[in-house]
């Protein structure tokens, strides 16, 4: 749900000028999300580049270029959807 969440929000690499906008969005979905900002960026980074370890992440998405972060997240969130668990069965009377 998170990456889904984020997904929009990076379907263009930022261009510096743009850095401080979207991180302070980013901060706001983790806020809404009720979760770190810096675990935020981490989800991303890995579904981006597959690392945790990067260069800093807004660079490496403008060196990735907006087709392959588009392309890297969506294998991302197909992958979470096939290992995301069932819901349980409702229970039957």
């Amino acid at each position: 749900a998170l990456l889904r969440a984020a997904a929009p929000l990076l379907q263009e690499p930022p261009r510096e000028a743009d850095e401080a906008p979207l991180e302070a969005r980013l901060r706001e979905l983790a806020a809404a999300q009720g979760v770190k900002f810096g675990d935020l960026m981490m989800t991303i980074r890995l579904a981006a580049t597959g690392s945790r370890v990067s260069p800093p992440l807004f660079g490496s998405l403008r060196l990735l270029g907006g087709p392959k972060v588009r392309r890297r997240l969506a294998q991302a969130l197909a992958t979470l959807e096939r290992a995301e668990p069932a819901p349980p069965a409702a229970a039957g009377g």
